[in-house]
């Protein structure tokens, strides 16, 4: 009799203590988040990187007048989690690029007095170009989280993840400057700054339709088994270089008037070329650089959130 109720005893104490440690495991691994379908939004700051604004990244972000005119994008995502290491990510998004010349004023500049002549701020800072874009994306992004690799370790249960991103994507520019020393902005696309599209030894014209190639780097935070918040730095490579209308050499300005009706060869002329405008300087030669010919880019810092909808509960990576 004694013997019976040790045994039962025993089983009844084995089989709590599973039942806890399954419970405890169930609790500790509600961060998994299983393979299903996430909506999400993000939001963030833009920057344009080209032939308009600083040559330095660190004169980028540190310079006094770059929160002068902050641009922002956001939109909105579907999310399919195939692996707690791996997801895509469809993204649609809409935001404004900028860039000006004028970030360049604190080296090219003390107490007013122009310094280093000829140094790439000072002659980026004379030359008074400035550029946006009204931008619409969309994505395809494969995110890779590293720790999640084996789900069965500890590290994969931290809310807190590393997450590696690329993809690929599409996107529409609409571009837009200044005329002249004036703060209205106007389309550039049809004013042919550079004799885009011209013929012969004019530079061909160029599509507002690019592709891109995205990567990013990010932390997210599980807040709870539906919810996820995170922060990523997105830097698109672009195939253009003309996201901020500055690429090759000034045209002679009688050109314009070749191409174009009288009043836009005018607005045109006061878009290409804004040192006279500023600097009492006269015109640019035709042929002297406007800009140098590479590829431009753009990059986001952007919070990210999204619900898991979990349409799978089994985790199947446990069979």
């Amino acid at each position: 009799m004694r013997a019976r109720f040790i045994r039962n005893l025993l089983i009844l104490c084995i089989s709590v203590a599973f039942a806890q440690k399954a419970n405890a495991q169930d609790a500790y691994r509600v961060y998994i988040e299983p393979d299903g379908w996430s909506i999400g939004t993000d939001i963030g700051t833009t920057d344009l990187w080209g032939n308009v604004g600083t040559q330095s990244v660190l004169d980028h972000y540190t310079n006094s007048h770059y929160t002068d005119k902050m641009c922002f994008m956001g939109g909105l995502f579907g999310r399919y989690s195939i692996h707690p290491a791996l997801a895509v990510r469809m993204m649609l998004n809409y935001g404004v690029l900028y860039a000006t010349d004028q970030w360049n004023e604190d080296k090219a500049t003390v107490a007013g007095n122009v310094l280093l002549e000829g140094s790439d701020p000072v002659q980026r800072y004379l030359r008074e170009q400035n550029a946006k874009d009204q931008t619409v994306e969309g994505s395809l992004i494969f995110e890779i989280t590293p720790f999640r690799m084996n789900p069965t370790s500890r590290a994969a249960h931290r809310r807190g993840q590393l997450v590696f991103m690329a993809g690929v994507g599409v996107f529409h520019f609409t571009p837009y400057s200044t005329a002249g020393n004036g703060s209205t902005y106007v389309k550039t696309y049809d004013l042919d700054l550079e004799g885009q599209g011209w013929g012969g030894a004019y530079p061909k014209q160029y599509s507002l339709w690019q592709p891109a190639i995205p990567l990013g780097l990010g932390w997210k935070w599980d807040i709870g088994q539906h919810l996820n918040l995170g922060i990523e730095y997105m830097y698109r490579y672009t195939f253009t270089k003309y996201l901020d209308g500055v690429s090759g050499k000034y045209v002679d300005p009688r050109a314009f008037y070749s191409h174009m009706s009288p009043q836009q060869a005018a607005l045109a002329e006061s878009v290409a070329d804004k040192e006279q405008y500023f600097n009492n300087q006269v015109p640019n030669t035709a042929g002297n650089l406007r800009g140098n010919p590479g590829n431009d880019s753009y990059s986001t810092i952007t919070i990210t959130f999204y619900y898991k909808v979990l349409s799978h509960q089994h985790e199947w990576w446990h069979l």
